[in-house]
Parts: structure tokens; C-alpha cells; sequence
């Protein structure tokens, strides 16, 4: 399967960027990652806020799909990538 790049978008010490993180590492899905830095509000700026007018991390960018919620993300990576079953 073809798919476009992942890219996950989290700050340093997020343990809900984390387990996401650890969910893309277990299964061998290749991503980027995109390291948003909170001292500089990184995830409060416009172009941030159109990804996710929240302005939480973890978000999760494949092409122009968007979604965020770490459980939310899990799951969606399990059905989407169902090899190496996380159960």
C-alpha cells in the first residue's frame, strides 16, 4: 500500500505525543516528525491553529487529512496500517 507521509506534530515531553510516538515506532510506520517548541507558542500560531484550532499536541498530518487526540490517532494508525497489530 502507498500511502503519502506521515508527519506528527508534538512538543518535547508530551506523554500524549509519546504513546503515539511509541505506536508509530512498534508498528514501523515511517514518519516525520515535527518537534513544535511550547516556550515559543509554536502550538498557538495561525498556521498551527489550522491544523488544529485547539492548539494540542499530538496532531497527526497524512496528506490533507488531519486528526488529533492521541487515542483518536492510535486508532486510526491500527486501521489504516493493520500490519504489526498493536493488540
Amino acid at each position: 500500500m502507498t500511502s503519502t507521509s506521515l508527519e506528527l506534530f508534538w512538543i518535547s515531553g508530551s506523554p500524549f505525543a509519546w504513546r503515539v510516538m511509541l505506536t508509530l515506532e512498534a508498528k514501523k510506520i515511517p514518519y516525520t516528525p515535527r518537534l513544535l517548541q511550547a516556550s515559543q507558542g509554536e502550538h498557538k500560531k495561525p498556521d498551527f491553529l489550522a491544523l488544529n484550532p485547539r492548539g494540542k499536541v499530538p496532531t497527526l498530518r497524512e496528506g490533507d487529512f488531519v486528526l488529533y487526540e492521541s487515542i483518536a490517532i492510535m486508532q486510526y494508525l491500527e486501521g489504516r496500517y493493520p500490519a504489526r497489530p498493536m493488540q
